[in-house]
Formats: structure tokens, sequence, C-alpha cells
């Protein structure tokens, strides 16, 4: 009999996946660029919007580095929410909180960015879900502006596999059996991913890290 999946609106579920991440260490160097790169294009970045953000782990790295900014913390789980409030009690008056769905942005209302981040969300979409909130994300940006893709892509054939298969001998496995959540499309490789959010309007993106099967985007809207 298969296991049903795991459900972001289960506290209990949320919780421990939170409080059990195995790549926690691994994505923080990626996070860790992600504000390098922001920084050191010397813009000025007052308001940050991360979809999907669950524990609010990327918004922590962003604020820490850059003082001046706030952000927005957008997420479907109202289990989520409860966990980013408490890990992101130190930024008072820095965060607002949108319980919404992410894959359409377009619907939340949500401002005007000189930064839009993104981690382990967009692999969970269809291809024009993908191209739509690509599209959004050039959109609600201001010019000069950057997006970042922090997710899992797919390999050439065989090497997906290859690269699950010695996986946790870097990063761990995790301590308590955990049912996976649902993963309804095929990982689509990042050259796919780079043609889209050329398509999009954006400059030409780059690859700014990658471990395995997980990279980081950049993308940079013109000035």
């Amino acid at each position: 009999m298969t296991e049903p999946p795991g459900s972001w609106a289960s506290a209990e579920y949320a919780a421990a996946w939170a409080d059990d991440d195995v790549l926690s260490d691994l994505l923080a160097l990626a996070r860790r660029i992600t504000a390098a790169l922001v920084a050191d294009a010397g813009i000025d970045v007052s308001t940050v919007v991360d979809l999907g953000s669950g524990p609010g782990s990327y918004i922590e790295v962003i604020l820490d580095v850059i003082p001046e900014a706030t952000a927005v913390w957008v997420d479907g789980s109202e289990a989520m929410l409860e966990i980013a409030r408490r890990e992101l009690a130190r930024f008072a008056g820095r965060v607002e909180f949108r319980l919404g769905d992410a894959s359409d942005p377009v619907r939340l209302d949500l401002p005007e960015a000189e930064l839009i981040t993104t981690s382990r969300l967009v692999h969970h979409f269809d291809e024009a879900t993908i191209k739509d909130l690509y599209a959004w994300a050039h959109q609600t940006l201001v010019p000069g502006g950057f997006f970042f893709n922090l997710d899992h892509f797919g390999a050439a054939p065989g090497w997906e596999q290859r690269l699950r298969s010695i996986r946790p001998a870097f990063v761990g496995e995790r301590k308590r059996d955990l049912p996976p959540h649902r993963h309804d499309y095929p990982l689509r490789e990042v050259s796919e991913h780079l043609a889209w959010l050329e398509e999009a309007g954006f400059e030409p993106p780059a690859v700014a890290w990658k471990t395995f099967y997980t990279a980081l985007i950049a993308a940079r809207r013109g000035g």
C-alpha cells in the first residue's frame, strides 16, 4: 500500500519537515550568494518578496545582509506561517506575512520589489505555471531588480538518479520517518528554465550555484 503524501496543512508535518531539513546547511551557501550578489550590485533594496517562504530561511539571510530591507513572506500553509512567525520574530516590523497560493502571485496583489526570491517551490508547477510566474516576476521587479530561483532541477538522462543516490552521503538522512510531499511533475532541466526566463524578458540569467540536482538561478530585469 502506498503511503499518502505529507500535507503542508498539517501542523505536525510542517513542524517535522522544518525541524529536520537535511538540506538546510547545503542551501545556506546559495542563500548567502543571493544576498552577496544583490549587495554587490549596489542597488537600494526596500522590498523583498519571497514566494513559498516556508519557515522563512531565505528572508532571514536577506534581512541580515540588507538591514534597510523589508520582506513579504508568501506561502499557502497556515502551519508554516506559525513556524515562520517564530523564526522571524527578531525582524518585527520588517516582515509582512501573506497567506496565499504562490503558484498564482498575480492574484495576491504583491508590491513592486527590488528582489524576488523563491526556494524549492517552482518544481511543483507545470510548464505553463512556471512561465506565468517568471513573467509576473519580471513585471513586478523594478528595473535593475533581481529574481532568484533556488530549486531542484532535472538532469540529462540517467544523471538525476545517480545524483539522488549519492546525495544522502553528503547531506545525511532525516532523523525520523517522514512521508514525502506531493510532486506532480517531472523536474525540468536548468537549460529550460534559463530559456523561459529570457522569454519573460529578463537579461540572460546565470546559474550562480549548483550541487547535485539543486541549483540557484539568478536573473535580472534590465535597467
